[in-house]
């Protein structure tokens, strides 16, 4: 019984300090494949909400689509694209991550957007609208569809 007093503190310790491993190791970058983790800077400071509503217009969800390189085109209202990367964060201002089925296909300053070449099949294509410094707003700003492409 005397052994475990003794334990106990260090035990307390190890617990706490695997707890901070924990957190740390989870509250890292989890987008989807291929966007780059913002800097320790960025990502420790508090991120702000953003104005911005993003909608895809083409292709819409449930789309047949018959190019195999078809056009994303976005609708954005309240905010703004800008083309200079900034860490002057302002909540209407941003660019647009664009990926398809989970990959980074563009970071571009624009509303629309060919796709490189896709395969005949179901294809999901996600958008973000992120901040001048290229990290995500909190809550993140995203829209997706999934649409098929027929040969």
């Amino acid at each position: 019984m005397h052994a475990q007093r003794h334990h106990r503190p260090l035990a307390t310790l190890a617990l706490a300090a695997l707890a901070t491993l924990l957190a740390a190791a989870c509250s890292g970058s989890g987008g989807s494949g291929g966007s780059a983790a913002a800097p320790a800077t960025t990502a420790l400071a508090a991120r702000p909400a953003s104005t911005a509503k993003l909608t895809i217009l083409t292709p819409h969800n449930g789309q047949t689509v018959s190019s195999q390189t078809p056009e994303v085109r976005l609708g954005l209202k309240g905010a703004k694209i800008v083309a200079q990367t900034s860490t002057r964060i302002q909540p209407d201002q941003g660019h647009v991550h664009l990926l398809v089925d989970g990959k980074l296909v563009a970071m571009n300053y624009g509303l629309n957007e060919r796709l490189p070449k896709l395969n005949p099949g179901q294809h999901v294509v996600q958008v973000e609208f992120v901040a001048a410094d290229h990290a995500p707003f909190e809550p993140r700003v995203l829209a997706q569809a999934a649409f098929n492409v027929t040969p």
